[in-house]
């Protein structure tokens, strides 16, 4: 019977796999076609969003760069996470 795994540790595991995949992408981008090498950027890339009440300021601020090595990272912890 297959043990039931938490879904915090699919987050986990996504976020390593993206973090490990990019750092390797970004070793072997040197060797391959410019266009391989490409990122998308998702979220507020003019800067953060800030909200000044006079008591506090909040500032929120996200943006995700997705590669192909980031990509297949997540791919491969997904994989690495359905075989726990």
């Amino acid at each position: 019977m297959k043990a039931k795994t938490s879904p915090w540790i699919l987050v986990l595991l996504l976020f390593v796999g993206a973090v490990i995949g990019s750092l390797l992408w970004s070793l072997v981008t040197p060797y391959l076609p410019s266009a391989l090498g490409q990122s998308i950027s998702v979220g507020s890339t003019s800067g953060p969003l800030v909200l000044d009440l006079d008591v506090f300021v909040l500032t929120l601020g996200l943006v995700l760069k997705l590669n192909i090595g980031s990509m297949l990272g997540m791919i491969v912890a997904a994989i690495i996470y359905w075989r726990l």
